[in-house]
Formats: structure tokens, C-alpha cells, sequence
């Protein structure tokens, strides 16, 4: 039996058609998706503050003492003697504490400009003590999540602490926003909130973190607001002051403090913000604050050890109601090797060094603290380029 071709011209013309329209549409609809969806992959800068610090890669494992440029998916270890810092392609900090580990998961932005993908960070804690910077969004918005052994938390721009136990898992918020989910759970956490997220049980409800003492420590509003400038001369005769200012650094705002040409005399730069707190009640006092050091012209504290190019001192008064003060110095060169007090503290040049006290009602029993009078953060020497940022004192 012969086959109409007529019936099969249009066969093949319907198909072809058909073949046509599918492509018309996938076609577009496929790079599209693709636009939208691609990714690129970024390096994390990874800098040594002290210690050993171990990173794997593809399962090859490697011990750094300054610094690498660490790939999506590796994990880093610190131990009771190293800490590092994790700088992020946008601007983005984590701070590792000892013995802590952490895996980065995912860090990558959209391949296309046309994509409205976030930035998007996923890092994994598995164990040990983070402080993160989410940095400001700018060219594309920013997705930051931490994942740890009982939850998940997803960061909005801000600051905050992550720590994770064989207990349970703690996310303190010092600024910004912070959504908690475990369990099938989630809770919001604001400005000053903390959570815990126990095995196998939904976040606890928002509560205090600690009671702060110090007013615009982040120095997100006006040097007015809270502070006040200062500059000492001393008696040796200079005629230069130093100068502060608030500037911005990568995730974060900070006060910089720079005193150049006049070597050959001493000042003091610096800013007080009066306290005025009786602090009976609290079982625990501490302090933090963030340093970096970018140019020192006196080796180590000067002769006498009390010029460091940046001092944070403590104004408070014992159970006897006598005046005292606690003081500790940052300096990151000593070449004439003069001699160092006890509280003196080298630290790495050009690195922001996170500095954290234990609790000082326990390291100043001798004369514990009944009354915080103020907080002085001062650059002190003959020429001097400092900066600080994150300064916190709490009682809990």
C-alpha cells in the first residue's frame, strides 16, 4: 500500500514546528536560568594571629604560621595556642578563638551582573568559640549563614559571637539581627539577645546576653556620643597634638589615632567615656576590644614601658572605696629591646588582634572592682598610627 505524501509532508512540517517552538522557548528560558543561577567561587584570606594554625584542602593537610588563601570547602582548625582570621571576598570577618574549628561551606557571588543572587557565605562551626563581622551589603545583597551541630543561623549585617560545646550551642547577637532555627524552630534575635540551642531541642527564647557598660563601642554613631577627646602633652615641651578620627576598615567602623612628625617628645592621644556603674551585684567583668597596629615610632612601651601605641586602662575603686586602675599595652616592634611591664602584649603589625580579658573580678581579686568610674583607650609614645574598633565591657 503506497503512503500519502501528502499526509506525510505534513507530518514532518507539524514536527518541525513543533521541534521549533520548543527550542524558541527552552532556548531563552536556558540561559536565562543560567544567568540567573551561575556562581563563581572566591578564596578566603586566612591570616595566622598567634600560634599553629591547620587547614585541609581536598584532604591534604597543612600548617600555617602567617597566612593562605583558603578554597571553598576547606576546614580550619585552631588549637589552646593559635588564633586566626578569616577575611571574606566582600568585606565579611571571622575570628577564630582557640581550639575551635570551622568549614567553609560555600562562598560565592553571582557570575553575572544581571543575576539578582546574593553574595552568598555558608560556614559550618563545628566546635570552639567565632566572633563574625557580616559586613554591609554593596554591590549585591549578602546571604550569611552559620551552620553548627544543632541548628542553623542566618546573619544580617552586624556582629556576633557563635560558640559551640559538647552541650549546646550559643548565637549572641552584639549588633544587627539574627534568625535561629533547630528543631523545627526558629527565633529572632535582636541587638543584645543571645539564644542556646541544646541536643535535640528548639532555640530558647531571646534573653539578655550581657549588660554592657560602654556607650557606642562600635563607633557607629558620632565620636560625641559617649566618648570624649583628649591630648596630653605631658612636660617634655611638645607642641603637636595627635588627632582621632572615625574611619571605616573593611567590615567594620574604627576610631584611628595618628600622631607624625614630632619625634623627639611624648603625648597622649586618646578618648575617656565616664562609667559611673556599681557593679556589686555582677559575678563577672570583661572587656574586648579589637587593635591594630599600623606604625610605632618608640620600640616596645618606650624606656619606662608606659608608651605603647595603644593603652586601655580602667578607672575603678576596691571594696575600700580606694581609687585603682587595671592597664594593658599593644605594641608589635621592640627593636632597641627596651624592658616590657607584665601588661604589655606584642601583637602582629597591620592585623586586626581581638583582644579579650577573662574575668577581671577574678584577675583583680586582690582589689576587686565595686565601682567602675571609666574607661580610657589611648595611643601613647612620640609618632604613632593606631586604630581600635568592637570596644566592649560588660557585666553578667
Amino acid at each position: 500500500m503506497r503512503k500519502n505524501p501528502e499526509r506525510t509532508a505534513w507530518t514532518v512540517l507539524l514536527s518541525a514546528l513543533t521541534t521549533f517552538c520548543i527550542l524558541a522557548v527552552s532556548v531563552p528560558l536556558g540561559i536565562r536560568w543560567y544567568i540567573i543561577n551561575a556562581t563563581s567561587t572566591h578564596k578566603t584570606a586566612l591570616t595566622a594571629i598567634s600560634g599553629t594554625i591547620l587547614v585541609e584542602e581536598r584532604g591534604q593537610p597543612l600548617a600555617v604560621t602567617e597566612g593562605m588563601e583558603a578554597s571553598e570547602g576547606a576546614s580550619i582548625k585552631t588549637d589552646s595556642t593559635s588564633q586566626a582570621i578569616l577575611t571574606f571576598f566582600e568585606d565579611s570577618t571571622v575570628t577564630l578563638y582557640n581550639d575551635t574549628q570551622v568549614v567553609l561551606l560555600k562562598t560565592r557571588t553571582p557570575r553575572f551582573d544581571l543575576s539578582s543572587r546574593p553574595d552568598t557565605i555558608i560556614l559550618e562551626v563545628k566546635e570552639g568559640r567565632v566572633r563574625i563581622g557580616a559586613a554591609p551589603a554593596i554591590d549585591s545583597p549578602l546571604y550569611f549563614e552559620v551552620r553548627f551541630p544543632r541548628g542553623v543561623a542566618v546573619l544580617e549585617e552586624g556582629s556576633y559571637s557563635v560558640e559551640v560545646t559538647d552541650e549546646q550551642s550559643q548565637i549572641v547577637v552584639r549588633y544587627g539581627q539574627a534568625l535561629a532555627t533547630a528543631a523545627g524552630t526558629t527565633v529572632k534575635l535582636n541587638k543584645g539577645q543571645r539564644t542556646t540551642i541544646a541536643i535535640g531541642e528548639s532555640p530558647a527564647d531571646p534573653m539578655p546576653a550581657t549588660q554592657p557598660l560602654v556607650v557606642n563601642g562600635n563607633f557607629q554613631q558620632d565620636l560625641s556620643v559617649g566618648w570624649i577627646a583628649y591630648n596630653d602633652q605631658g612636660i617634655d615641651g611638645g607642641e603637636v597634638d595627635g588627632e582621632v578620627e572615625i574611619v571605616s576598615s573593611g567590615d567594620r567602623r574604627a576610631l584611628f589615632f595618628s600622631r607624625i612628625g614630632e619625634e623627639g617628645n611624648h603625648c597622649e592621644t586618646g578618648i575617656r567615656q565616664k562609667i559611673d556603674k556599681d557593679i556589686r551585684d555582677f559575678t563577672s567583668l570583661k572587656l574586648h576590644l579589637d587593635v591594630r597596629l599600623i606604625y610605632q615610632s618608640l620600640s616596645g612601651g618606650g624606656f619606662q614601658s608606659s608608651e605603647f601605641p595603644i593603652m586601655v586602662r580602667l578607672d575603678y575603686k576596691d571594696p575600700w572605696g580606694n581609687d585603682q586602675f587595671w592597664v594593658h599595652g599593644f605594641y608589635y616592634q621592640n627593636v632597641d629591646n627596651h624592658p616590657i611591664a607584665q601588661y604589655g602584649e606584642p601583637i602582629p603589625q597591620y592585623v586586626w588582634y581581638p583582644y579579650e580579658t577573662g574575668n577581671l573580678l577574678e584577675i583583680l581579686a586582690d582589689t576587686r572592682p565595686t565601682y567602675i568610674k571609666a574607661i580610657s583607650i589611648y595611643a601613647s609614645g612620640h609618632e604613632y598610627q593606631s586604630m581600635i574598633s568592637e570596644v566592649g565591657l560588660t557585666v553578667e
